[in-house]
């Protein structure tokens, strides 16, 4: 589970199933539930990602804690899956201490509508999103 909670908001993303495919094993999807809640929001939906898709977003999150360790001055970072019902973004906040972990949600594209939102994170919640994004791929 790739979870992300404070007093006032939540972000998680749990596996639900894997459709296998079995000529190639690349194409797998895994359809998982994504749950967004903030005082006055309650989103729940269901998601489709691929494997590249995950492995996507678990490099990227290694990539932006590598460098954050390492003091490294790093540029914003975005995962955008193949089918869009979220897309995420993380990046340093100038002059603070925290980075920010942005997203969106549209799960029902054809309806037109998408929730956009933030939750402010500091770098120990690396090395937990990344064995989330591990037990998903797992599964």
């Amino acid at each position: 589970m790739f979870e992300i909670m404070n007093e006032s908001a939540l972000f998680r993303l749990s596996f639900i199933e894997r459709l296998e495919e079995p000529e190639d094993r690349r194409l797998d999807l895994i359809i998982c539930w994504l749950e967004i809640e903030e005082s006055c929001i309650k989103l729940q939906c269901q998601c489709e990602l691929t494997l590249f898709d995950l492995k996507n977003l678990r490099d990227m999150l290694e990539r932006f804690h590598e460098n954050i360790e390492q003091n490294i001055e790093t540029p914003p970072e975005s995962f955008v899956p193949r089918i869009e019902t979220f897309t995420c973004e993380v990046r340093q906040v100038e002059g603070a201490d925290f980075i920010g972990f942005n997203f969106t949600a549209s799960p029902h594209e054809d309806e037109g509508w998408m929730l956009k939102g933030g939750i402010a994170i500091d770098q120990s919640y690396f090395p937990g999103l990344i064995r989330g994004i591990e037990s998903i791929l797992s599964n």
